[in-house]
C-alpha cells in the first residue's frame, strides 16, 4: 500500500469524512496525475479510481460530494466502481442527500391536513406518518434507495403481501412523491413509473382471512356482564352492538327528535374511501335477546339522554378502535369470548360486535337497503362486507323452512 504522506489539516479532514462514508474506502493523491484517487479496500475486494478532480483544497468538498454519488450506484451490487463513476456523472436520479426529504415530509403533512380533501390530524399519525418516518430515515441513511421502486420495497417488505397495512403504505408513498415532483420540485426521476399492485403484492395460497366473525346474542350479553366491574366499558360493547357502530362511531353518537318528538340516534361520523364519502345517518337500534328470549332493556336511549353514560377516553394510539382494545384485551371476559371464537376457528374483535348487528338484522327479515342505511354503506358494500347469517342463524332457517315443508305434506 502506497504510504500517505499528504498531512495538511484540509488533507486529514478529507480523508476523515471519506473513511465516515464506508469501511475500507478511502482517498489519496495519485502519485501520476496529482488527482483524487478513490480507493476501496476490504477483505474480498480491492479497486482503485482516479476522478478527475486535482488533489487541492477547493476540490475536497467537490470529491466528497462525488464520491458520495458514486457510492449510492455501487452499493446497488449492480455496477463496477468505474460505472458507478460514469452513472455518477450522468442525469440519473442520485443526489439524494440534496433533496431536503425531511421538509417535503413537513410540507406533505401541512397539505394533507389543512388543505384539499384535508384528512384529520389522527388519520396522518396513524396511516401516514409512520410510514414517511421509514422513507426519510432510508433516504437519508449513509446508503439511501436510488430510486422510486426500491424506497418503496424497502418500506413495505416486513408487512405480508396483500395485506390492508401494505396497501396503505403503498398509497402513501405513491402520493408522498407526487406531492414532492408536484409542489417541491423534486427531479421527475422520484416519480413513480412502476404499478402498485407491483409493491402490494398478493396473498398467499394459504392465506386465512382476518375479518371478524359474528358472535350470539347471548356471547355477547355474556361479555356485559362479565365486565361488571367497569360500567363504562360495559356501555361500549352494549352501544356498539345494539347500534351495529364502528367502534369510532362512539364518539360521533347523538341524540335527536323526529317530528313527533320521538328520540332517535344520529351519528354524525363520514368515512372516506375510494368510493367517496359516507353520508351521517339515523342509525335504528337492534336490542339483543338472550337464548331464553328475554329481549335486553338496556335504555340506552333514555340513559343517554339523562347523561347517565360515560365514555372512556379513547384518544390513545390506534384511534377509538386502538384505545378500546387496549383496554378490552386484558380483560378475562373479553379473553374467555376471544378462545370461544377461537375455538370454533373464528376471528374475534371489536368489528365482531357490529357483524352481529348485521346478522340480527338479516334474521329479522329486515332487508339489506335498510341494513346498509344503518349501518352507513351502500348496498353492495354491506352485501359484500358484512356477515348475513350465522352457523345458529342458518340452522334456525333451515329448520323454520324444513317445518313449512311439513305442513304442506
Amino acid at each position: 500500500m502506497p504510504q500517505i504522506t499528504n498531512t495538511e489539516d484540509w488533507e486529514k479532514v478529507f480523508r476523515k469524512r471519506i473513511k465516515s462514508l464506508r469501511n475500507g474506502w478511502t482517498v489519496r493523491k495519485s502519485g501520476h496525475s496529482n488527482k483524487i484517487m478513490l480507493e476501496i479496500r476490504t477483505a474480498d475486494r480491492r479497486e482503485g479510481l482516479t476522478l478527475d478532480l486535482k488533489w487541492k483544497e477547493e476540490n475536497a468538498a467537490k470529491g466528497e460530494a462525488r464520491i458520495r454519488r458514486i457510492l449510492e450506484t455501487y452499493l446497488d451490487g449492480e455496477h463496477t466502481l468505474a460505472q458507478a463513476s460514469k452513472l455518477a456523472e450522468s442525469t440519473a436520479p442520485k443526489l439524494v442527500e440534496k433533496l431536503n426529504w425531511e421538509e417535503a415530509k413537513n410540507n406533505f403533512q401541512i397539505y394533507k391536513t389543512k388543505f384539499g380533501n384535508a384528512i384529520k390530524e389522527k388519520t396522518w399519525l396513524h396511516d401516514y406518518e409512520p410510514v414517511l418516518i421509514d422513507a426519510v430515515k432510508l433516504l437519508t441513511s449513509n446508503r439511501p434507495p436510488t430510486n422510486p421502486a426500491k424506497l418503496i420495497d424497502k418500506c413495505v417488505i416486513n408487512y405480508e403481501a396483500g395485506s390492508e397495512s401494505r396497501k396503505r403504505r403503498v398509497n402513501t408513498l405513491f402520493a408522498f412523491l407526487e406531492h414532492c415532483f408536484k409542489r417541491e420540485n423534486f427531479p421527475p426521476t422520484w416519480l413513480p413509473t412502476t404499478d402498485r399492485e407491483e409493491h402490494i403484492g398478493k396473498k398467499a395460497s394459504d392465506w386465512k382471512s382476518q375479518k371478524k366473525h359474528a358472535v350470539t346474542d347471548q356471547e355477547i350479553i355474556n361479555l356485559v356482564n362479565g365486565l361488571s366491574a367497569d360500567p363504562m366499558l360495559q356501555d361500549c360493547i352494549r352501544l356498539i352492538s345494539e347500534l351495529g357502530l364502528r367502534p369510532v362511531e362512539l364518539t360521533h353518537l347523538s341524540v335527536k327528535f323526529d317530528e313527533n318528538k320521538q328520540p332517535y340516534w344520529w351519528c354524525s361520523y363520514r368515512k372516506k374511501s375510494s368510493k367517496g364519502m359516507t353520508d351521517p345517518r339515523h342509525i335504528d337500534p337492534l336490542p339483543l335477546i338472550d337464548d331464553e328470549g328475554n329481549v335486553q332493556k338496556w335504555n340506552l336511549i333514555e340513559r343517554w339522554q339523562l347523561g347517565d353514560i360515560k365514555l372512556p377516553l379513547l384518544d390513545g394510539v390506534g384511534g377509538v378502535a386502538g384505545s378500546l382494545r387496549d383496554l378490552l384485551r386484558s380483560r378475562a371476559a373479553w379473553k374467555n369470548l376471544h378462545a370461544i371464537a377461537t375455538n370454533r376457528d373464528e376471528n374475534f374483535g371489536l368489528y365482531s360486535l357490529r357483524h352481529s348487528y348485521s346478522v340480527r338484522g338479516t334474521s329479522r327479515k329486515i332487508d339489506s337497503g335498510s341494513m346498509a342505511d344503518s349501518m352507513g354503506n351502500n348496498e353492495r358494500t354491506f352485501l359484500d362486507s358484512y356477515q348475513s347469517s350465522s352457523k345458529q342463524t342458518r340452522r334456525v332457517a333451515f329448520e323454520q323452512a324444513a317445518k313449512l315443508l311439513g305442513l304442506k305434506q
